[in-house]
């Protein structure tokens, strides 16, 4: 599936998303960061659309995030899935553990920080696949070239609603 993706302009994300009225959000990471602690706390105000694999696709109007998973095929999982639920990106959020301070977002410019994190996050060509690397490389220059980028520190003690303001000040 990884591979039609990556043929037909888009990519398969490690990642929860919601959406919001604003656009949607992306919280990229490896697991144990807090992907889905954030999606699925955030699903009981915002539409949640997947806590555990995306899709982005680029459109003319925007990378439009969609499920990766369906329903059917994953009954008795534990994922978040809502397949109906896409949204044009509006940021991508990498999440930290935050234990002390209230949760806050810091904007991201360190173009190395983010290509190392979303290397270990976006699902690369299969081996026997080279001839895929340009796309997939220039895929992910597009992405952050398209979207802001930022560290969300989240305290799990924070209400969805005070998630949820961080997010919609996002510029």
């Amino acid at each position: 599936m990884r591979t039609l993706f990556l043929e037909q302009g888009g990519l398969v994300i490690h990642s929860g998303s919601v959406k919001e009225v604003c656009g949607s959000f992306l919280f990229v990471g490896k697991s144990k960061t807090g992907k889905s602690t954030i999606t699925r706390k955030l699903d009981s105000i915002i539409t949640g659309i997947n806590d555990d694999m995306n899709i982005l696709k680029f459109k003319k109007e925007g990378i439009e995030v969609s499920s990766f998973f369906l329903r059917s095929e994953n009954p008795g999982f534990h994922y978040l899935i809502n397949e109906e639920a896409k949204g044009i990106l509006k940021a991508v959020l990498f999440p930290k553990m935050e234990f002390i301070k209230d949760s806050h977002i810091e904007k991201i410019d360190d173009r190395g920080h983010i290509w190392k994190t979303l290397l270990t996050c976006v699902a690369p060509p299969l081996k026997g696949e080279d001839e895929l690397f340009p796309n997939y490389l220039s895929m992910l220059e597009k992405l952050m070239d398209s979207v802001p980028f930022f560290n969300i520190h989240h305290n799990l003690n924070d209400s969805p609603e005070f998630i949820a303001e961080l997010l919609r000040g996002i510029k």
